[in-house]
């Protein structure tokens, strides 16, 4: 893994539309140059959602990253974050 460091929002506002009021709930926590694999960090449930630059979707698996449906993975890192606000 190559750590990037400088902050790719790009991903997450384009598959989000950037819509402001959840973007904020997320920290961009580094890119991987070798996987292009940027990943954000939910504030409250501490969970990641890993994002490629083209907009896919990744979870972590043991094998490696694994493609997975975006709206599926948002709604799990977001689980009951909703409740706290």
């Amino acid at each position: 893994m190559t750590v990037t460091t400088d902050a790719n929002w790009a991903p997450l506002e384009a598959r989000l539309s950037g819509d402001v009021e959840v973007i904020r709930e997320f920290m961009w926590m580094f890119g991987d140059a070798n996987t292009g694999v940027e990943y954000y960090k939910h504030s409250t449930t501490r969970r990641y959602l890993l994002l490629h630059r083209d907009g896919r979707c990744f979870q972590q698996s043991l094998n490696g990253l694994v493609e997975v449906d975006f709206g599926t993975d948002l709604c799990r890192v977001r689980e009951h974050a909703e409740e706290g606000q």
